[in-house]
């Protein structure tokens, strides 16, 4: 009786500490984003796993599904009250499969139970009678899409896409019903399609208004657009790739037809796509160079030159937005290299892509079994996934979908699914509180309910406080409620220098507006400063012409100005008539490196958004440490090669070439909080000319101090160039050096110690 009580309290126990575990303790995987600095950054759950789809489960007993290729639901196109087109789920699921047991390929279809509350098996195409009237059977089925009632079929092997019933509909005055044959769309005939192309339908997708895009396994010109009479209407959406200097050598010595058949080198094919209600094309490829995915991560770029996803209109143009920290590529963070830890290296591998609700869409990752999803603009809203057995985990992805909405247009289901080709299942993924909370925010966005979307936002912020993409959404609410100082705010505590600027125009927008007369005065106050200045500089240069060997620190400074406009007279007479010293040389040198702290430091957010983490002393190291090296590098060069100039002669020409940069340096950063992110151009474009302005001085300074011929000075500051990386390896090598024979000293010092 005692050890049943025990037993007894020890069960409640363990029912009480389960109870009050979360639920994301037993789930499998992690959700979570990026930061801005590519940190891994944990987020709640937006999906769970919910069930696992299996022949089992679907009631096929004695015929299970074997080796599927791919999976869809089934869409309804509908017009909403504000005349925009929509789709819903049909409460249906297709699957190919090559069934290799019984050597039937077939495709499955399921159907939602809610009296089951689950998917049962109702029904499967195998076998038809073609537009013929001959007997016929699908051969290889692998992409699917559905759309009205309507199943399109790639049928790969026999080069052709057939489509079936899977309801009751009318097509072109005849009425059909589930499994009925209704077509074959056979291979497009094109005088743009080179004659030893192989036609192999890889992956469908059909527009609401009937035009059929094909994901060809050996195209590599596009996706194949067809019209809905089935005849071919262009390649859309090229993917290019990078070729290295002896592949385009290769291919300007080959001849034409040589060139036609290596067309695999020119571009990379796709690999599947979806389509939109809007009628935008999402197409994925696995093919890009690793080392290309690799530098488009690294410069966070946002163009679509290295994209595995792209998302094309009509006319095949990619209109994708890539608004995020990084470019939606699966993946940035990873392993190169394989180690005992991390067994898998290399960016995503992206095999498919699903469309979600309110302009969300999903990418799957094969290398990681990994989904990551963004946002109509391109921002990560949040990955999950892993490898295993485990409910929620797959062993090898081969596509996903979403469904949403009934067969009645309501927002009961909310699932994303997965299919696992190893476990031959469908992984279904449930939409979670926080899920709703978030499409909800985006929905009310796109809605223009800001009001609302902000509410949303907030309480996704109180969730999840690390989630850049709330204040973004607050701000972007604030935005629209004229609050641009508060949205301001929102968007630089989510680094989004974009938003951030355009609300920051609107805030400057307001102020001009205010103080109209302000602008013009400021404009002609500087132009009259700097006027004054450069009259002042003219009287003492003027003054500064009696040839003396002493001068003040004042004359040797303004003379900067004259070299500044008149380098060839200005070098002759700082050598051969002192009108510059070393301490006058060094004072510039001073001011520049106060100058470049100042623009370091003093940017505006739009600039720079990330502060700098280097120290003022770093800093003045990082302006010093070139012009030492130049100065010495060059010295040794021209003492070799007749070079008049002697070091401090060249100190000081190399000093008073840096004249322009802090005047530039100064202007630049206090324009810098003024302009916004596509003015920023134009300071970009401003330091340019100054850097090119001290380079032009200091190429013919260094002519003059040593009496060179162009050709000459050309060779000797190429060589000096040189002779700096050489020093610096000298001094790296040589660093190395006296760190080891340090570390022995204090080793044999350390060793005498233990044994005294």
């Amino acid at each position: 009786m005692k050890n049943l009580k025990r037993i007894v309290l020890l069960s409640l126990v363990v029912l009480m500490v389960l109870g009050a575990m979360p639920a994301g303790a037993i789930i499998p995987y992690s959700t979570y984003t990026y930061d801005i600095d590519g940190n891994y950054v944990e987020s709640p759950h937006a999906y769970v796993p919910y069930e696992v789809i299996t022949s089992a489960t679907l009631g096929m007993g004695d015929e299970p599904i074997t080796d599927p290729q791919d999976f869809c639901t089934g869409r309804i196109s509908a017009i909403d009250e504000h005349a925009q087109r929509y789709f819903y789920w049909d409460g249906r699921i297709y699957i190919s499969d090559t069934n290799s047991t019984a050597e039937e390929p077939r495709v499955v279809i399921a159907e939602y139970s809610t009296e089951e509350s689950g998917f049962r098996y109702v029904a499967e195409i195998k076998e038809f009678v073609n537009e013929w009237g001959i007997p016929d059977k699908i051969t290889s089925p692998r992409g699917l899409y559905a759309i009205d009632n309507q199943l399109y079929v790639c049928d790969i092997d026999s080069a052709r896409i057939l489509v079936f019933a899977t309801a009751d509909v009318e097509v072109d005055g005849v009425q059909y019903e589930m499994g009925d044959f209704i077509r074959t769309i056979a291979e497009p005939e094109s005088e743009v399609i080179t004659d030893n192309h192989v036609y192999r339908p890889l992956a469908v997708a059909v527009s609401s208004s009937g035009y059929i895009y094909v994901v060809g396994e050996s195209t590599h010109q596009g996706v194949i657009s067809i019209n809905s009479d089935g005849e071919f209407a262009g390649f859309i959406g090229t993917q290019s790739q990078s070729l290295s200097f002896f592949d385009m050598l290769w291919r300007k010595l080959q001849t034409e037809e040589q060139r036609n058949k290596s067309v695999k080198n020119v571009s990379t094919s796709f690999n599947n796509l979806n389509i939109n209600e809007k009628g935008f094309v999402y197409a994925t490829t696995d093919s890009i160079n690793d080392d290309d995915l690799l530098k488009a991560i690294t410069a966070k770029s946002i163009t679509s030159d290295v994209s595995p996803v792209k998302m094309l209109n009509p006319n095949g143009e990619d209109v994708m937005k890539r608004s995020g920290f990084y470019p939606p590529v699966g993946e940035i963070t990873y392993q190169t290299q394989v180690t005992p830890e991390y067994d898998t290296t290399g960016p995503s591998k992206v095999v498919d892509v699903g469309l979600g609700p309110e302009g969300t869409w999903s990418i799957v990752d094969a290398k990681r079994q990994k989904i990551f999803t963004y946002d109509e603009d391109g921002n990560l809203l949040f990955a999950f996934g892993d490898k295993g057995s485990q409910l929620g985990n797959i062993s090898l992805v081969k596509a996903v979908d979403y469904a949403y909405g009934d067969a009645d247009g309501g927002e009961s289901m909310n699932y994303l699914m997965v299919l696992d080709g190893t476990n031959d299942a469908i992984t279904v993924y449930k939409r979670t509180e926080y899920g709703d909370v978030l499409v909800q925010a985006l929905k009310n966005q796109r809605d223009r309910q800001f009001d609302k979307s902000e509410e949303d936002w907030r309480e996704i912020l109180q969730r999840n406080s690390n989630f850049d993409m709330s204040y973004i959404g607050i701000g972007k609410s604030l935005s629209r409620q004229e609050k641009y100082e508060e949205a301001m705010e929102m968007f630089k505590a989510a680094y989004d220098t974009q938003n951030y600027s355009e609300a920051w125009q609107q805030v400057r927008k307001e102020w001009v507006e205010k103080y109209v007369i302000v602008v013009p005065i400021v404009v002609v106050a500087f132009f009259i400063i700097v006027s004054k200045i450069f009259k002042y500089a003219a009287k003492v240069n003027d003054a500064g012409l009696a040839l003396r060997k002493k001068r003040t620190l004042k004359e040797e400074f303004m003379y900067g100005f004259h070299v500044m406009f008149h380098p060839f007279d200005g070098y002759w007479d700082i050598k051969h008539e002192y009108r510059a010293s070393a301490k006058g040389a060094t004072l510039i040198l001073a001011i520049t490196i106060v100058s470049f702290v100042y623009y370091s430091i003093g940017q505006s957010y739009v600039i720079k958004p990330t502060p700098d983490d280097t120290g003022v002393l770093m800093m003045a190291v990082g302006i010093l440490l070139p012009i030492l090296l130049w100065v010495i590098s060059n010295w040794c060069l021209t003492t070799l090669f007749d070079g008049e100039g002697s070091i401090k002669d060249i100190y000081i020409a190399t000093c008073y070439a840096l004249f322009p940069l802090p005047p530039f340096l100064i202007l630049t950063t206090l324009l810098s909080n003024i302009v916004t992110v596509d003015e920023a151009g134009l300071l970009t474009l401003a330091l340019g000319v100054a850097l090119f302005w001290c380079g032009f001085l200091l190429f013919f300074g260094m002519q003059v101090i040593h009496d060179y011929t162009l050709f000459k000075n050309v060779l000797t500051t190429l060589a000096s160039i040189v002779g700096m990386a050489f020093i610096m390896f000298i001094g790296v090598l040589f660093s190395s050096l006296l760190g080891k024979i340090v570390t022995f000293i204090i080793n044999i010092v350390v060793e005498l110690s233990y044994r005294v």
